[in-house]
């Protein structure tokens, strides 16, 4: 254990002295914004296609973690080419070029247009560099509230959990993180990559992940291609050492399906942005009433009257609840949650804590009237048991 310590501390003092010539470090060091995506590739009839794609942006100053999850099958347009989705774009230009570093930049270039902020930073992952990843860190603990069960014999996929609590390796995390049976458009899968985030960060500020970064290392210089240096990445580490996850907004693209892709909403998508550069949307009026935090709760557990009984729990913690109802007719959430629809995090936090509930996410919609959506999910009954008990 000495040995390692004693490593570690070289190699950060060393890394210190090379932040001169490491832009991401200097950026962390000065306190400038940084930006950045991560992109999944598969590997499906000999082409790699961008299955998961993040953008990233860290405030230094204030350790805040924005995370925008883009729908792979989001439409874009590619002036002479019949591309219609972003997945197709790192396919078609790796084929063409052979480089991961111009694919990536392809998928980078087309998320810059659509978000409109400039990303330097990249990082591209593909299956085995995803399964080794999660190997060395030592493997995710994740909790699985719905039985997922999936057979693709052509495609050698075989996915099979059952509910409550899995230790996951490289390769559980893979079949984890690609389960879509039964997901209604890209919603539960960016809840799942969401939540999956969350575990990898926590698990990076262990500190035997902290002295184990030579074999980190060794991982991300053999299965990952990345405008980012070794030493950088050390210094993120670093950075995420006392990081707190309740400094992370998840957001996801803005927008809504059509024929088999996902539209975006480019006058959301500016909301978004705006609140992830500024930390507030502009033009959004304030809402009168005599409670901080106005709410609406929506059923989706299928299980009657629950709405009408987190209702009354949440009057009783001055929450000033205005709406409630089904969600929709034969609609069914398997986790409940709490959506900030004013840009103001903290609120739907406070929100999340009153209930037990786990899932919060950023989708602006300042239409509705409220600060914040709580919709039910089939895990209710993980929910605090207060809220149920209260007749």
């Amino acid at each position: 254990m000495k040995k390692y310590l004693i490593f570690f501390v070289i190699v950060f003092f060393i890394s210190i002295l090379l932040t001169i010539i490491n832009d991401l470090t200097i950026d962390i060091v000065s306190g400038k914004r940084i930006n950045g995506i991560i992109i999944g590739t598969d590997e499906v009839d000999y082409a790699k296609h961008a299955d998961v794609i993040i953008f990233l942006s860290y405030n230094p100053k204030t350790r805040f973690l924005d995370i925008i999850s883009i729908p792979r099958d989001t439409r874009v347009t590619i002036k002479g080419l019949a591309i219609r989705r972003i997945n197709q774009l790192y396919a078609y230009t790796y084929k063409n070029t052979k480089s991961h570093k111009e694919a990536a930049n392809s998928v980078r270039d087309k998320i810059q247009e659509i978000l409109g902020v400039e990303i330097p930073y990249y990082a591209q992952i593909d299956y085995d560099g995803f399964r080794n990843f999660i190997d060395v860190i030592g493997g995710l603990r994740i909790k699985v509230n719905y039985p997922m069960d999936y057979d693709d014999n052509w495609g050698k996929l075989h996915i099979h959990f059952s509910t409550g609590v899995h230790f996951l390796n490289g390769q559980k995390a893979l079949e984890y993180i690609r389960y879509r049976k039964g997901d209604r458009g890209d919603l539960d899968r960016i809840l799942r990559q969401q939540s999956f985030v969350r575990e990898i960060m926590n698990r990076m500020k262990n500190p035997s992940v902290i002295i184990g970064f030579p074999k980190i290392a060794k991982i991300l210089y053999r299965n990952i291609h990345t405008n980012i240096s070794i030493w950088d990445i050390l210094t993120v580490v670093y950075e995420l050492k006392d990081f707190k996850l309740s400094n992370i907004r998840l957001q996801s693209l803005a927008g809504y399906p059509s024929r088999g892709s996902w539209v975006p909403s480019f006058s959301s998508i500016q909301k978004s942005v705006d609140l992830v550069m500024t930390g507030s949307v502009g033009n959004i009026k304030k809402l009168h009433t005599y409670s901080d935090v106005v709410v609406e709760i929506f059923n989706a557990s299928g299980k009657s009257k629950r709405a009408s009984m987190m209702r009354r729990a949440l009057l009783k913690e001055n929450f000033d609840v205005i709406k409630i109802g089904n969600f929709s007719r034969d609609s069914r959430y398997e986790k409940t949650v709490v959506i900030d629809r004013m840009g103001q995090l903290k609120k739907a936090q406070n929100v999340a804590a009153a209930i037990g509930a786990k899932e919060v996410i950023t989708k602006v919609d300042e239409s509705r009237g409220v600060d914040v959506t709580v919709i039910i999910g089939r895990d209710w009954q993980g929910l605090k048991n207060n809220i149920w008990n209260d007749r």
